[in-house]
This record gives structure tokens, C-alpha cells and sequence, in this order.
């Protein structure tokens, strides 16, 4: 057991990789340690001794790191003990967890398939159907479009839960973490399934799954990239200004790559008669998998197209799951801290709507 916590965000940890920035804070020494130790304590049962003690370093060593994770909320202190105050999963939380969504999960799935004609006839409106079937279609639009799209916005607006938590700097970011071993890592790539997407001008590379196994889409491809570089070399300094380009570089190649998709679309389906530049940005795609390249230079779309014609069958979709498992999803989230009795978030005070 390496007793370290690994870090995930949803939302904008702010464009400054700086004091203020949680993963500037994170990459720090001791900082992954300091957070396993606090959170597998009681809420404010340790200090800055005590955990010095359980790394075998000195307090001294810890003074500016606690300092500045207190100061971006990352951690809290009252009479100079330490609690966390964002949602940390430990190994030991994980039966309560699995008990709980495995019974959640079996009675709306069972609801959702009682139904499943009702879906399809509005699922048969999208007009890649035919090539892809509604296995896959449905995989994109419930699992992407849905539960991880509109179904966020909608039981946010009936405040179930929270999608944004303003945070300090002005920043706007949830933070999660999870216990570092592998019994942990197998639940949490399933409890981070979910939407992402590199968006370019009229195009969404967007990609429905685990955060961060080894998936071939573009914004996973290009964050696996951009997180080996944050400590590549000990000036984190260096590297944040490197990664600044490299953002800058990536958003044109996704732009390049939306412009080939669009042509694509269009009629233009040889490789001849794209650029040099375009033709690099083809191979990439292709490496991707979202295109192939056939032996006589045609260029083919493999991934699901879903263009605005397809959004009104989208929208009549989610409406009725929405309708449809509203009021059980708020019940299951009621009263979290009576059914999830022992997690250790809630144990140190994290509020339940803010961090879910």
C-alpha cells in the first residue's frame, strides 16, 4: 500500500498552475501522503506534528504546504488539527458504496427496461441509427447525453446536488480523491465514467467512459499527455509554461481536425486533396480511430455522427428518462448520511450535495 491519495477535479481549476491551483498544491512533497493520513483519521484528530510524525519528516518540512492547502480549502483546521474538506474514497469506504449503488442501479436499470420500447421509438429518429444499431447509440446518448449531460442540470436545478462549488482565486472546481491501490483504482474508473470532450468551432470530439484508462479518444489522449508533463523535470515553473503552449498547440490541432471532419461530411473523402498539415492531423485521427483510411486513399467517419437534426430526438430522449426516473433518483439521494453511515467524507464533514 503506497498510502497516497490520487486527485481528480470536475470543472476549472483555474489557467494559472500556481499556489492556488489544487494540483500545483498536490505535486508538492508530502502533499498525496498528507491527505491519505488526514483522511484516514478522525475529523481534526490530527496536527501538523502528528502527521509530520506518520511520514518521518519534520512539521517545519510541512509549515507552507498545510498553509497553502488550508488556505485554497483544499484541507480545514480548528484548534491546529486538520480535517479534509473535499470527498475522499478510501478502501474501506467502497462496501458502502458498492451496497448502496448496486441497489440503486438495479432499481432504475429494471424501470429503464420496463420501458425500453417507449426509448427506442424516440431513439429511432437519429439518423446514424441504421449504421450503428441502438446498442451504441443509446451507450452515447444515455450514458453521455444524459446521465452525465442533462440529468446533471435537471437535479441540480432541484438541488439534489451540486455541479459547481466556486473555490478560492475565483476558481470553480469539485474535487474527489481516492485512495492509491488497486482495489480502489477498479471502482473509481467506474465512479469517473463520464462525458468529456475537446471541443473546435462547430465540432464536439466528445468520448463517454473511464477517466483515465487507456481509451483512444482525443481529450483523454491529450490530458494522459498533459498530466505526464506537470513534473517532468523539478521546475514546475518550466513546465506549467510549456504546458501553456502545448494547451495552445492542441486546441489547433483539434480545430484542424473539426475543419477534416467537416469536409468529410461534405464530400471530400480523398486524402489527395487534403494539406500537409491536414493530412498529419489525418493520421492522427486515424490512430484514434474516429477514421479510416482506405487503400485507395479514401477517408471514412467510424464513430457515431450526431449533427443538429439528430439534437430534437436527443432532447425527446432525455426528457422521458428524465420524467421517467426523476423522482426515484431524488429519493435515493435523500438522506445520505443516514444511508451511508461510517464514509469517511461525510465523517469529516464534507457536505453531501457539494461534492456529488
Amino acid at each position: 500500500m503506497s498510502n497516497r491519495i490520487d486527485l481528480y477535479n470536475f470543472g476549472d481549476c483555474g489557467g494559472d498552475f500556481d499556489k492556488n491551483n489544487p494540483f500545483y498544491l498536490y505535486k508538492q512533497k508530502w502533499a498525496p501522503e498528507i491527505l491519505f493520513e488526514i483522511a484516514n483519521a478522525n475529523s481534526y484528530e490530527l496536527t501538523k506534528y502528528d502527521i509530520a510524525s506518520k511520514l518521518g519528516t519534520s512539521s517545519v518540512d510541512l509549515d507552507e504546504l498545510l498553509a497553502n492547502m488550508e488556505k485554497i480549502g483544499m484541507v480545514t483546521k480548528k484548534q491546529d488539527r486538520y480535517s479534509v474538506s473535499f470527498f475522499v474514497i478510501l478502501e474501506k469506504d467502497l462496501p458502502i458504496i458498492d451496497n448502496l449503488s448496486s441497489a440503486i442501479a438495479l432499481r432504475l436499470s429494471q424501470k429503464i427496461l420496463r420501458y425500453k420500447q417507449e426509448i427506442k421509438n424516440y431513439t429511432s429518429k437519429i439518423k446514424c441509427l441504421d449504421e450503428y444499431g441502438y446498442g451504441r447509440i443509446l451507450y452515447h446518448v444515455i450514458g453521455c447525453d444524459i446521465f452525465d449531460g442533462t440529468s446533471f442540470s435537471e437535479f441540480s436545478k432541484r438541488g439534489i446536488l451540486s455541479i459547481s462549488k466556486p473555490q478560492y482565486d475565483h476558481r470553480d472546481y469539485i474535487l474527489i480523491g481516492f485512495e492509491q491501490n488497486e482495489v480502489v483504482a477498479c471502482s473509481s474508473d467506474k465512479i469517473l465514467c463520464s462525458r468529456n470532450f475537446k471541443g473546435a468551432g462547430n465540432v464536439e470530439f466528445a468520448s463517454f467512459g473511464d477517466s483515465n484508462g487507456n481509451r483512444q479518444d482525443m481529450f483523454r489522449f491529450m490530458r494522459q499527455v498533459i498530466s505526464q508533463l506537470i513534473d517532468v523535470t523539478p521546475n514546475l515553473s518550466l513546465n506549467s509554461s510549456y504546458i501553456h503552449i502545448l494547451e495552445q498547440q492542441n486546441q489547433h490541432l483539434a480545430q484542424v481536425c473539426a475543419e477534416i471532419v467537416t469536409k468529410v461530411v461534405y464530400g471530400e473523402k480523398s486524402v489527395s486533396s487534403f494539406s500537409d498539415e491536414e493530412k498529419d492531423a489525418l493520421k492522427f485521427l486515424e490512430e484514434l480511430k474516429y477514421i479510416e483510411i482506405d487503400e485507395s486513399g479514401g477517408v471514412r467517419i467510424v464513430v457515431p455522427l450526431f449533427d443538429r437534426d439528430d439534437a430534437k430526438a436527443i432532447d425527446d430522449v432525455s426528457n422521458y428518462l428524465i420524467e421517467l426516473i426523476g423522482d426515484d433518483v431524488a429519493m435515493e439521494f435523500s438522506n445520505l448520511k443516514v444511508k451511508m453511515q461510517g464514509l469517511s467524507a461525510l465523517s469529516h464533514g464534507v457536505d453531501e450535495k457539494r461534492n456529488r
